[in-house]
């Protein structure tokens, strides 16, 4: 099931994965979806869980293209104490986000604890035991992701990106 296919009208949680695609410029798909939310062909949400991943996926790959370095590398080279205030392209794509007409999840603290049944069932890692959980919590099924750790959860349907 792709991304272009989701009926009108659709709720949808969006991935971090989706964002990351959009901001780097390499899945028209994914742009295509966002423009989709944007007009509200779709009613997207998020959460801000969604929000620290891509806004850290973001910085790695701002450092990486900046200054060459190896995706392996990037990690080491941000924690460097002038680096984080260099850049820009991150921090202002981040803000981009609340102008696709997202809907945002606040996750409470006991979250982290309701969620450990998801992560034992689905071996799920904690963000995406933590989405799944806002997903469920507030009754949507449909997901829009590039993580195929996602199909192993049949209560929702994921939606992928065309390549």
């Amino acid at each position: 099931m792709f991304l272009d296919e989701i009926p009108a009208g659709t709720g949808v949680f969006v991935d971090s994965n989706i964002f990351i695609y959009h901001f780097l410029g390499v899945s028209e798909s994914c742009t295509s979806f966002l423009s989709r939310a944007e007009s509200q062909d779709i009613i997207a949400y998020t959460s801000t869980i969604v929000l620290a991943e891509v806004l850290h996926r973001l910085m790695i790959a701002e450092v990486v293209g900046r200054y060459n370095l190896k995706p392996k590398d990037a990690l080491a080279f941000l924690k460097k104490a002038e680096t984080v205030p260099s850049l820009e392209k991150a921090e202002t794509a981040l803000k981009e986000i609340p102008h696709f007409n997202i809907k945002f999840f606040h996750l409470p603290e006991e979250a982290i604890f309701q969620s450990a049944e998801l992560r034992r069932k689905y071996s799920l890692l904690t963000n995406d035991s933590l989405n799944l959980h806002s997903m469920l919590s507030n009754y949507l099924s449909d997901m829009a992701t590039n993580d195929s750790d996602f199909e192993r959860v049949k209560d929702i349907r994921s939606w992928k990106p065309r390549w």
